[in-house]
């Protein structure tokens, strides 16, 4: 495979690899994945040397295990090849290049597209002159925010472009990355035919005894051809005749070969071994970087076969990672240690390396170095690197002198493990200082435990109890910062558990240390809680704390919750945004998760009912993936809220039970209630009203709201309904009077419309066409097309009774437009009954394809192609009634009376999008 021999067997993996350079490519991007030795890099190489003959510019890197760590290290080597294109990029591209490259500090890292469209954008600047090939080989190490943004690139080189990426990955080490929807070529070992004719062309001289020995140990593996016949054995025969130890079969293959590097390492000048283990542990900037360390003198392991040293650069670059991963199990610790003091003295002006290498080097307490770690933690946390933080605090925890701060430092390592999604990380940190401290009751202690089991098992009650028995008992042993996130957390379980009494004991609690805790917390406590009486000035107080915070994830993640209950996501969508693209990979995972909630429930108010089940579908295998089962029925929750509002109540019943299932028996009162709204939206979906009714009483009684309960008074206008529809007009108008005088209008503009139209749907007298007038005018209607929809609904009602048929007709309309708009096919029919008992019918026009959700498009695909409804569900894991259900409302959306006629609206619809994944239900 190697020198001037060129590729044997590989023809067809080459030109698969070619095919990304044709004119006519289906594809510009290509992952080529397979076990060390394989031949990745010889093939990767063969590709660059092709194009470059083509006329392509070829920009080749290549990721160091060493560089796992540093955020962006990664891209470091692609961006520095593309310098002379940066003039080209708008003002915040530079500044996310610059950020990324290191020459700017910064807040925060920059979201992932963002850098992603820079670089691009560079790639298609560059790609004006020549055709531009991207080739990045040991891709399983790049780290977490370099990769992101590498597979960002790469899912959007389609056909066409003049930029391609071919990324190498090793198959069987731990990566976190997901290469995901680019095409893949799996290179498997040669056949024997290939391997055979390898090997006699690298060693002709060997016996057809020792061939044989060789081919079978080698196991097809190019690089075991090449290097297991060039060491002799302990008795100066070749492999094949004595056995020697790197063939043991016993050892897996690479083990095999990294031990023949050893044994030649092991002949190489003492200066040579040091300097290689300098070049081993560095990896700085890559092999090709100019920060990357220089071996002083490397010409006996150049004459081995261990190393290669570029011509135009007189760089030196191992041959294959498994001779770096030889120099490191060769060295002694002691060798370790200095090499590592030594490269922490070279990266002196970079926290995270230095830091690195000094926690490396370091084997003694020493106070100053663990300063210095716990520094470049909070560094790491900033520019998105949570778990990175995590490695930093805990070995800062193990190099301090001070028992205090060890603790001290394996909280914050903790708590970070937490906020990361790493509870796994979290729970051990907890039990490691409980076993150094022999104090299982310590404050610090007892805040992780308690997160745990709350986000891992809803356990509330429980979290609650340790946290406010230790708050009492051991006052004097909480320190500011375990104290400001003890009370943080009891909010949190409080608002989860919507207790009254819970809520009672927290709020003393926050009291009684009230004159030491942030703003910040306070405003928690009046929008996480009895928001009512405290909504006058909460929003301002809001936008004041989202001008000062200071850009931590959780304190953004946090102001987003209360947000939420003050309707105020829609002026706060881009920091929430921002947040999740930055931290989502390797960050903070879990604020991610609360974020994405806080997007499902914004999506479900403002109508974007499909996009809501996306977001939740995405936030399931996000929070089931980390181990947070809390969150898991979180989204289930609201899915099912979704699902009400958008008529699909069957699913909507299915998934509320399985939610309601779990959370009850744990008292997690705020998936409870969740649910019982689920079902009151489901029931007047329905136009069972007597359902409705029921739910809304369990909600609420009529004229009043339970407190720390934020669905009693957020579903005002359905309880008002409910009750309107079902009888009980003096329970109605109780109900919308209590909504004025608890100030629910306080709230937010939304809750103000609402409790407008409240009072008009149950006002008898001429009053109430003004109040239907006002609550249609509200600043807020705009933003809550469904809201207002149901109002117009309402107020068309009303028009229509005080024999306004004029008026009446033009407020249906509006309703029934509004309603088609969403998607609703239930309350447009609902709407268009209205319009019709005023003379006036509904204009048969089909609602049309770009209302069909991804779910029901699918099904229309398939159902155009013949197959029954049993078949259709066994292909999407649904039940033969569930499609005959989709299907009836997918018929009168297209206009449609048929499955044949199904073929003619799909087609005069134009090419569809990828049908989508049916979602995983096994969980449920």
């Amino acid at each position: 495979m190697r020198g001037t021999i060129g590729l044997i067997g590989r023809s067809q993996e080459s030109a698969r690899l070619a095919a990304v350079l044709a004119e006519q490519a289906t594809t510009r991007s290509l992952v080529v994945t397979g076990e060390a030795g394989v031949g990745k890099t010889e093939l990767l190489t063969h590709l660059a040397t092709d194009a470059a003959g083509r006329g392509w510019q070829v920009l080749r890197s290549t990721c160091a295990e060493a560089e796992q760590q540093y955020p962006y290290s990664s891209l470091d080597q692609v961006l520095r090849h593309l310098e002379g294109h940066v003039g080209s990029l708008s003002d915040h591209q530079r500044h996310a290049i610059d950020v990324a490259l290191g020459r700017e500090a910064a807040d925060g890292p920059a979201a992932v597209p963002t850098l992603g469209a820079a670089v691009l954008d560079l790639l298609n600047a560059a790609a004006v002159r020549s055709h531009c090939l991207v080739v990045v080989d040991d891709v399983h190490w790049a780290d977490d925010a370099g990769a992101a943004v590498l597979v960002f690139v790469a899912r959007r080189l389609g056909p066409g472009s003049r930029v391609a990426m071919v990324l190498g990955a090793r198959t069987g080490e731990p990566t976190r990355i997901d290469t995901g929807g680019i095409d893949h070529l799996d290179l498997t070992p040669l056949d024997p035919p290939s391997a055979e004719q390898l090997l006699s062309a690298l060693h002709p001289d060997l016996s057809p005894d020792q061939k044989s020995d060789v081919l079978d140990r080698a196991a097809g593996n190019p690089l075991a051809i090449t290097e297991l016949p060039a060491w002799p054995s302990t008795v100066g025969t070749t492999v094949g005749t004595t056995l020697h130890p790197a063939a043991d079969p016993a050892l897996p293959l690479p083990r095999r070969i990294e031990q023949v590097y050893a044994r030649k390492l092991a002949r190489l000048p003492a200066d040579e071994q040091a300097e290689l283990l300098l070049l081993a542990l560095d990896g700085a900037a890559g092999p090709d970087g100019d920060a990357g360390y220089r071996p002083a003198a490397v010409e006996a392991a150049r004459s081995s076969g261990l190393v290669d040293v570029r011509p135009a650069t007189g760089r030196a670059r191992f041959r294959h990672p498994l001779v770096r991963s030889a120099v490191i199990q060769t060295a002694t610790p002691d060798q370790v240690r200095s090499a590592h003091a030594r490269l922490a003295a070279r990266h002196a002006t970079d926290p995270l390396r230095h830091a690195f290498h000094l926690a490396a080097a370091t084997t003694d307490p020493d106070d100053d170095v663990a300063g210095r770690l716990e520094s470049a933690a909070a560094d790491a946390t900033r520019r998105g690197g949570a778990s990175v933080a995590v490695h930093l605090l805990t070995r800062a925890a193990d190099l301090t002198l001070r028992p205090g701060d060890r603790d001290r430092l394996l909280a914050d390592a903790a708590f970070v493990a937490g906020q990361a999604g790493l509870l796994d990380a979290a729970e051990e940190l907890l039990n490691r200082a409980d076993r150094l401290a022999g104090d299982l009751s310590a404050p610090r202690s007892v805040l992780t435990a308690a997160y745990v089991v709350l986000y891992r098992d809803g356990a509330v009650q429980s979290a609650h109890r340790m946290l406010a028995d230790v708050l009492r008992r051991r006052p004097d042993d909480v320190d500011p910062t375990t104290l400001h996130r003890a009370v943080t957390l009891l909010l949190t379980i409080g608002m989860y558990a919507a207790d009254a009494d819970l809520w009672h004991e927290t709020e003393q609690i926050v009291d009684d240390h009230s004159a030491v805790l942030p703003p910040e917390i306070l405003l928690y406590r009046d929008t996480w809680g009895d928001v009512l009486r405290h909504a006058d000035g909460a929003r301002t107080r809001l936008a004041d704390a989202f001008a000062t915070t200071g850009g931590e994830p959780w304190d953004v993640m946090r102001l987003a919750v209360s947000a939420y209950f003050v309707d105020a996501l829609v002026e706060h969508r881009p920091v929430l945004r921002r947040l999740v693209e930055r931290e989502a990979d390797g960050g903070a995972v879990a604020n991610v998760m609360t974020v994405l909630h806080l997007t499902v429930l914004d999506q479900v108010a403002t109508g974007q009912w499909a996009e809501a089940t996306a977001t939740a579908e995405r936030g399931i295998v996000l929070s089931e993936r980390h181990g947070y089962r809390l969150f898991t029925y979180h989204y289930k929750a609201f899915l099912a809220r979704a699902l009400a509002q958008r008529g699909l109540t069957e699913q909507a019943h299915e998934l509320g039970a399985v939610v309601e299932a779990w959370a009850r028996p744990r008292g997690v009162g705020l998936l409870t209630q969740h649910v019982t709204a689920a079902r009151l939206a489901a029931a007047l979906t329905t136009g069972d009203h007597d359902t409705a009714w029921t739910d809304a009483v369990a909600l609420a009684e009529p004229g009043s709201f339970r407190p720390y309960v934020h669905e009693s008074h957020r579903t005002l206008l359905d309880h008002v309904l409910a009750a309107e529809s079902t009888g009980h007009h003096t329970e109605a108008r109780r109900h919308a009077l209590a909504a004025r005088a608890h100030a629910v209008d306080a709230v937010s503009p939304r809750m103000a419309m609402l409790s407008t139209a409240a009072l008009a749907v149950t006002d008898t007298t001429d009053a109430a066409g003004e109040l239907f007038a006002a609550a249609v005018a509200s600043p807020a209607s705009a933003t809550y097309p469904f809201d207002t929809a149901r109002v117009l609904l309402a107020y068309g009602m009303w028009a229509r009774r005080q024999r306004a048929n004029s008026q009446a007709r033009a407020l249906l309309t509006q309703a029934v437009d509004l309603f088609r708009t969403l998607g609703t096919r239930t309350w447009v029919d609902r709407a268009a009954h209205e319009l019709g008992l005023t003379g006036l019918h509904e204009r048969g026009e089909p609602m049309g394809l770009a209302h069909l959700t991804a779910q029901e498009r699918t099904i229309a695909e398939l159902a155009a192609t013949g197959l029954t409804n049993k078949q259709i569900g066994a292909r999407l894991y649904l039940s033969p009634r569930t499609i005959g259900t989709h299907l009836y409302r997918i018929f009168p959306k297209l206009g449609v009376t048929s499955r044949a006629a199904l073929r003619d609206a799909l087609a005069a619809a134009g090419p569809a999008a990828a049908p989508a994944t049916p979602p995983d239900r096994s969980s449920d």
